[in-house]
């Protein structure tokens, strides 16, 4: 994988690492460690998917396929991506909320993972209150089981 993405590297910058690094916000270092040490975790390759979205993640992950997918492909992916983000806003705060209404996507694993847990936890307790108001109107109509 480590040459796949130098092959990337060198289609989106000729090369160029501290380019490329600055377009990823990472640190030259960070990057010279995953295109040259150990192996790349799942933070770094999910990074690079959502900045590159043409990106194909088989190919990159897997050696499979072309290194970039169709534009439309591309466009189907982020179309996703914001959509799947899209459900969490009602549980964003009012910074997240901002950042995503000007176009911010790429929001940290543990963020999306605290959202989906108020999500549920909203999602139970409306649920519940669903339940109790179906309750209720039994008994006031005299249906009673």
């Amino acid at each position: 994988m480590k040459e796949r993405l130098r092959q990337f590297i060198a289609h989106v910058t000729g090369g160029k690492m501290t380019e490329f690094a600055d377009l990823m916000g990472w640190s030259p270092q960070y990057l010279h460690r995953l295109t040259r040490g150990g192996s790349i975790g799942v933070r770094p390759v999910v990074a690079l998917l959502r900045r590159f979205p043409e990106l194909n993640a088989r190919w990159l992950l897997l050696g499979e396929g072309v290194m970039l997918e169709s534009r439309s492909n591309a466009m189907r992916a982020r179309l996703y991506h914001l959509l799947e983000l899209e459900r969490y806003m009602p549980v964003m705060d009012d910074e997240e909320l901002g950042d995503f209404s000007a176009g911010r996507d790429d929001f940290p694993v543990e963020t999306i993972e605290r959202w989906e847990r108020l999500l549920t936890a909203a999602n139970a307790v409306r649920n519940a209150k669903i339940t109790d108001a179906m309750e209720r109107s039994k008994i006031t109509c005299g249906h009673v089981e």
